[in-house]
């Protein structure tokens, strides 16, 4: 479902946010902390900290629904994927590696932003990561502007 243009957007260092809901339909929302598309089966393998977000993370269970959002910096692009969680479970070895570079990298580029280090110490962590493996089901433009909430094909995201 995902296009070579929308998978590099979003393994690029874009910041990312998650929300999942309870069995009531309240929303939980976290910071991820990094994601990797897998070309051949078409998951995304994403990251959160259990310890940092404990609701949106325990809430985060095989079979409901989740959306991601992937917003870069620099020009506020940003595009949400909604999908199916299919798995959750602690990270691998690989996957801590993944969490724990993409944090160093969100620190380093937040903080030449202006954005203090005290500040970000509230929304970015690599501890306790997650796996979510997510199967995408659609695809939404959230670039402010007059297409914010539009519908994408992956052929669409530029």
């Amino acid at each position: 479902m995902l296009g070579r243009e929308l998978a590099e957007f979003i393994e690029s260092p874009v910041m990312i946010l998650f929300a999942t809901r309870d069995e009531a339909g309240r929303p939980m929302i976290g910071r991820g902390s990094g994601v990797r598309f897998d070309r051949q089966s078409g998951r995304l393998r994403f990251l959160a900290s259990r310890c940092q977000w404990p609701r949106a993370v325990g809430e985060a269970l095989a079979g409901r629904p989740i959306a991601t959002t992937y917003v870069r910096a620099a020009d506020y692009k940003a595009c949400q994927i909604k999908g199916r969680i299919l798995e959750a479970g602690p990270a691998d070895a690989a996957c801590r590696a993944l969490g724990q570079a993409y944090v160093a990298e969100q620190l380093a580029r937040m903080l030449a932003l202006g954005v203090t280090r005290m500040q970000l110490s509230s929304t970015l962590s690599d501890r306790e990561l997650v796996c979510l493996t997510i199967e995408p089901q659609e695809i939404f433009e959230q670039t402010p502007g007059p297409g914010a909430g539009r519908r994408l094909t992956p052929e669409a995201v530029a």
